[in-house]
C-alpha cells in the first residue's frame, strides 16, 4: 500500500537535509564555479563522501543507507548550493548500476563518471564506442555507461585508465564546474568491462528511472536557489524609493515561480515514492521521466527570471544569476530533452491506460 506521507519528508529527512544544506554550503559553490570557469578543477569529493552522501539511496544489502526519498532530498540540497563536487555524477552512475544488477560497494569508494552513447558490446565484453561525453569524467575512478546499439543496449562498467580509453577533445561547456569530456572507447580491440548487463532497447527508461529522479532533485534545488536569491534581491534593490519586490509585476513573476518549483519539487519527491519498491514499473519510470522533464523546465525558467530580475547586473560575471542560469541549462538535458521525456511518458500512460 502506498505511503503517501512520504511525499512529506519526516523530521529524519528533514535533518538530512538540513545537515547536508550547512556542509554544502560550506563548499562555496559559487566561487567553485567561478574558479571552474577560469580553468580550475572541481574538488569537494572528500566531504561528500566522509559525510556518507554516496552511501544515501543504496539498498542496504548493498551497504547502502537511507531511503530513495533521502537521496532526492539531499540531491536538491547539491543542487541549491550549486555544488561542484561530482555527486550528480556518482549518484547517477550508482543509482544505474543497482538498476541494473552490476553495482559493487566498492564502487563508491571514488567519485564515477556517468554518459549514455551509441556503440556495442561484442561477445568477449569488450566495450567499442566512438565518442562518449562522461559527466564528472576526470577524477573518475569509474565510467559507468549507456550503450545503445542498434537492437539492444548495455550497462557497462570500465576502468577509465584501461587500455583502449582516449580522451578525444573537449565539449565547449555552459558550466565547466560540471566537466563533459569527451573519451573514445576501444578501436579494433575494444575496452574490457569491469561489469557489464545486456538489456532490450526497451527497458533503457526503466533502468534510468533512478537517474531521472535524480537529475530532477539536482534541477529542483538550483531552481529553488535561483529563486531565493531572486527574492533576496528584489526586497533589497530600490527604484523610485521602493523595493522593486512591491512591485506588482515583479510579485506576480515570483508568484508564478514559486508555484512552478513547488510543482517540480512535488513531482520529484513523487517519483522517490514511485521508486520505493525496486524494480520500478511502468508508473515509477513514468513518473520519474515527468519528473526530470518538468524540474528542466523549471531550473531553465527560474534562473532566466533570476537574471531577468537582476537587470543590467544580471549580465555581468559578479553576479551569481549567471551561475544557476549556467548550471540549469547544462543539466537540464542531461538525460534527454523535455519533449522527448514527456512523450516517452506519454507512451508509457498509454500503455499503461490499455
Amino acid at each position: 500500500m502506498t505511503d503517501w506521507q512520504l511525499l512529506a519528508p519526516d523530521e529524519d529527512t528533514l535533518a538530512l537535509a538540513d545537515t547536508a544544506r550547512a556542509q554544502f554550503r560550506s563548499l562555496h559553490g559559487p566561487a567553485a564555479m567561478r574558479a571552474a570557469l577560469d580553468g580550475g578543477v572541481p574538488d569537494g569529493w572528500k566531504t561528500v563522501a566522509d559525510g556518507g552522501y554516496a552511501d544515501i539511496g543504496i539498498p542496504e544489502d548493498l551497504g547502502g543507507i537511507g531511503r530513495v526519498i533521502d537521496l532526492v532530498v539531499m540531491l536538491e540540497e547539491a543542487g541549491r548550493a550549486l555544488l561542484t563536487a561530482p555527486l550528480l555524477a556518482s549518484a547517477l552512475a550508482f543509482r544505474t548500476q543497482v538498476a541494473a544488477g552490476v553495482h559493487r560497494e566498492d564502487f563508491r569508494r571514488a567519485p564515477a563518471g556517468f554518459g549514455i552513447a551509441e556503440g556495442v558490446v561484442d561477445g568477449d565484453g569488450r566495450c567499442h564506442v566512438e565518442r562518449a561525453h562522461v559527466l564528472g569524467g576526470p577524477g573518475a575512478a569509474a565510467f559507468t555507461l549507456i550503450v545503445k546499439g542498434p537492437d539492444r543496449a548495455w550497462v557497462v562498467v570500465v576502468d577509465p585508465e584501461a587500455e583502449g580509453v582516449e580522451p578525444v577533445g573537449q565539449a565547449t561547456l555552459i558550466d565547466p564546474s560540471r566537466p563533459l569530456p569527451a573519451f573514445r572507447l576501444g578501436g579494433e580491440a575494444g575496452v574490457a568491462c569491469a561489469e557489464c548487463r545486456e538489456l532490450p532497447l526497451g527497458d533503457l527508461d526503466r533502468v534510468l528511472a533512478g537517474a531521472r529522479a535524480c537529475v530532477a532533485a539536482d534541477l529542483v534545488g538550483t531552481a529553488a536557489g535561483a529563486l531565493d536569491a531572486a527574492v533576496g534581491h528584489v526586497l533589497q534593490r530600490r527604484q523610485f524609493g521602493r523595493a522593486i519586490g512591491t512591485f506588482q509585476a515583479v510579485k506576480h513573476q515570483l508568484a508564478d515561480a514559486y508555484t512552478a518549483v513547488e510543482r517540480a519539487r512535488s513531482l520529484a519527491y513523487g517519483a522517490a515514492l514511485s521508486l520505493a519498491g525496486e524494480p520500478p514499473g511502468d508508473a515509477a519510470t513514468r513518473d520519474c521521466l515527468l519528473a526530470n522533464a518538468v524540474a528542466a523546465e523549471t531550473a531553465v525558467r527560474v534562473a532566466s527570471l533570476f537574471t531577468q530580475l537582476m537587470g543590467a547586473m544580471g549580465v555581468t560575471f559578479e553576479a551569481d544569476c549567471h551561475l544557476f542560469l549556467r548550471r540549469a541549462h547544462q543539466t537540464a538535458c542531461l538525460l534527454g530533452e523535455p519533449d522527448d521525456l514527456y512523450l516517452a511518458a506519454a507512451r508509457i500512460e498509454r500503455r499503461i491506460s490499455r
